[in-house]
């Protein structure tokens, strides 16, 4: 069995840039309780690092980040996530006397200003619940929303407003959600026009996928099932007929039915890091000699 690492891999540099935010954050005050508002980056093995560096993840399952900000006291530190936010939680929070750290990615944080700037209708493209876009969608109310699981949008009230919409997608959107979604807007707006879609990295990621040599038999993706980015790529995969597995680790590799594979491809989201990706292709490699 061969291995093939695709490129890039490991952290992007906005997941590096939230987790060193982070770490930053705790060495400025180390007496004080540093808060983790939602998982930071969607990678539980970075969130249990990170958890050990001494901050305090707090879940947005377990309750939305407005209850957690609320529930925080004076001087306590938060730590917005790097998909992120209300800008009205920022402001409440400080209004609480809480310190504000913003650990949001640039890719994001562009995406928001330049659909400030847009003088037509907005439509943005992205997954229904995702905090991306939640946090879009409170910053920029008048913007209309598509989601890509259901092709639904509130179409009536976009052509209510005149002109042709501007496009803004999520950053870890697949290639094949973002054409998809730009194919049946067009039908309605023949002339929207795309402003600003996937970040560098989801792209470069994406393309590794859709250009793999037809021998690969299958793909082993490293990420968690949180992780949108990590997601989308499997899903390419089997778009390629390929048989993809989603793994958040070097345990969950050793549990694969491996062996009748000749050619194994080895890519990771977003949000997985270097040594996890550098023990999973040590460990295949370790495999494919023995074979």
């Amino acid at each position: 069995m061969e291995v093939l690492p695709l490129h890039p891999h490991g952290y992007c540099v906005g997941v590096r840039q939230a987790i060193s935010t982070a770490l930053e954050a705790k060495k400025n005050y180390p007496d004080r309780d540093v808060y983790l508002l939602g998982l930071l980056v969607h990678n539980e093995e970075t969130m249990k690092d990170l958890s050990n560096a001494g901050l305090i993840p707090l879940d947005e399952r377990e309750k939305s980040i407005l209850e957690h900000i609320l529930d925080r006291k004076k001087g306590d530190v938060v730590v917005f996530s790097a998909h992120g936010h209300p800008e009205a939680y920022e402001e409440l929070a400080k209004e609480k006397g809480l310190i504000v750290i913003d650990a949001t990615c640039r890719y994001v944080t562009e995406n928001l200003l330049a659909a400030k700037e847009e003088n037509s209708p907005i439509l943005y493209v992205g997954v229904e619940g995702h905090l991306e876009s939640e946090a879009f969608l409170a910053n920029c109310p008048e913007a209309t929303f598509y989601d890509v699981k259901t092709g639904h949008a509130e179409f009536m009230h976009l052509l209510a407003q005149g002109g042709s919409p501007t496009i803004i997608t999520q950053t870890t959107l697949s290639s094949l959600e973002v054409e998809s979604a730009l194919k049946d807007i067009r039908t309605l707006f023949p002339h929207a026009t795309l402003s600003k879609e996937r970040c560098h990295s989801t792209s470069l990621r994406q393309k590794a996928i859709l250009d793999l040599p037809e021998d690969v038999d299958a793909v082993i993706v490293l990420g968690s099932k949180r992780s949108n980015n990590s997601l989308k790529l499997a899903e390419l995969a089997k778009s390629k007929g390929k048989k993809a597995y989603l793994c958040l680790g070097l345990e969950d590799v050793k549990a694969l039915p491996l062996g009748k594979e000749r050619r194994l491809a080895l890519c990771s989201g977003a949000s997985t890091s270097d040594a996890t990706f550098d023990a999973v292709l040590s460990y295949l490699r370790s495999v494919s000699s023995s074979c």
